[in-house]
């Protein structure tokens, strides 16, 4: 698998009804602070998208994913007061190939190898009202660049959803002005696209992503339409002077193990060595169609914990569910 040039600019063309986002996460070392960011070009869970693509099959017109971006930025911490959330939509938009701007937010590769989001947002409130403001910025410095491009639904003929894992292994520094908080530890960033809504192609999915020293291992399982899993696995190593990537087999894990379900109902599985039980850490994020999780795997022999999230597209297809999405957007 060999590095692919595309998740590195900003400009890269997105079809009528697809998507494009930029995702980085981060834990801080001593584990008590995390944080989610992902910018979207075709907003994937924005209810005002899939009315303007279900206007454009209506019509036999293209829906613009470019009229449809947001940002998305998710504080995650022990303490509930500490917590932030924040997922807006923004009119105003530009990039190319060497910066995305979204709203007042952007996100760039500066000449040094560090990615650099520089946030200006604002906390998202219950029915209009403007939140408190989010400004500050993250820096996350691979330790070494990756990107293969992975095929998703790697089963169908013409595979129409990619993913590229840039920086599998990174050290992120957080800080932000308002509300003042920092912390440095673990980073991670990758890239997906595609050319049609997720649910077209997926009735699931669970990923996870953990540090072995200078390792990386990331699991990325997906289930089909018709029910039936794809699980894959790959090891990432940013030591030497050429990184490598390996393929994991699936008996090197096993099947999957469940997890306690959401307060939504929502499944939860993770793959860990054969024998071992994983263990339900922290729920980072709840919500009626995804789930964000710390959990303690042991892979190859060795205990570590994984950022874990599960995602069911049939729940976020559902009516009840889309009702509710409006009240986390703004």
């Amino acid at each position: 698998m060999t590095p692919d040039p595309t998740p590195l600019r900003f400009d890269t063309p997105i079809v009528p009804g697809g998507y494009a986002w930029w995702y980085l996460d981060g834990v801080s070392d001593d584990g008590a602070l995390g944080f989610t960011i992902i910018l979207f070009i075709g907003s994937v869970f924005s209810p005002r998208y899939a009315r303007a693509r279900a206007r454009a099959r209506a019509r036999a017109q293209p829906a613009n994913p470019e009229q449809h971006c947001a940002v998305n930025l998710a504080i995650y911490a022990t303490e509930q007061a500490t917590r932030v959330w924040a997922l807006n939509e923004h009119a105003s938009f530009a990039r190319d190939a060497k910066q995305l701007r979204i709203g007042a937010s952007t996100i760039h590769w500066q000449d040094d190898g560090a990615l650099v989001v520089e946030l200006d947002e604002r906390q998202t409130k219950f029915f209009g009202r403007r939140g408190a403001p989010l400004r500050g910025r993250v820096r996350l410095r691979p330790a070494a660049m990756f990107g293969p491009r992975v095929e998703l639904d790697h089963w169908r003929a013409q595979p129409r959803h990619r993913w590229y894992p840039v920086a599998p292994h990174a050290r992120v520094d957080f800080e932000l002005d308002e509300p003042a908080m920092s912390f440095s530890g673990s980073g991670y960033h990758d890239v997906n696209e595609g050319d049609e809504p997720l649910e077209a192609a997926f009735d699931s999915w669970t990923w996870s992503r953990c540090e072995l020293d200078r390792n990386s291992v990331i699991t990325y399982d997906v289930v089909d339409p018709a029910g039936v899993a794809h699980a894959r696995a790959w090891r990432f190593d940013p030591s030497g002077s050429t990184p490598t990537i390996e393929s994991i087999p699936d008996a090197a894990f096993g099947p999957a193990h469940p997890l306690a379900t959401t307060r939504w109902g929502v499944a939860r599985s993770i793959r860990s060595d054969p024998g071992h039980t994983p263990r339900l850490l922290r729920t980072l994020e709840d919500t009626p169609f995804y789930s964000r999780n710390l959990v303690e795997v042991k892979i190859g022999g060795r205990a570590a914990t994984a950022v874990h999230e599960s995602l069911s597209l049939r729940r976020f297809a559902s009516a009840w569910v889309r009702g509710l999405l409006p009240f986390k957007i703004s």
